[in-house]
């Protein structure tokens, strides 16, 4: 397997994000991490995959331009409604 060195191209395995290695650590306790471009966020080594390449995006193809952004609306409006519903919830206490 492909060692994973700073600019490495990775995936991680739990959720398939994919994105570029800008900062390799290492804690106290020899646990070693990695900074990813796409996320900000630190992952463990051990859950990151080493990739040559960005996987295409099947679900896009043959789409037009209008019809990805009418897509992209579509979502958008959905998160809105779901968020506005959070918002009312209100908690025991």
């Amino acid at each position: 397997m492909a060692e994973i060195r700073e600019d490495s191209l990775v995936r991680y395995k739990g959720t398939g994000t994919i994105g570029t290695v800008k900062v390799l650590k290492e804690e106290d306790d020899g646990e070693r991490w990695a900074l990813l471009d796409s996320t900000g966020l630190y992952y463990r080594l051990d859950t990151l995959e080493p990739i040559e390449k960005v996987p295409e995006r099947k679900e896009l193809e043959g789409m037009t331009l209008e019809q990805i952004q009418e897509r992209f609306k579509a979502q958008q409006e959905m998160m809105d409604k779901a968020k506005m519903q959070d918002e009312n919830l209100e908690t025991g206490g």
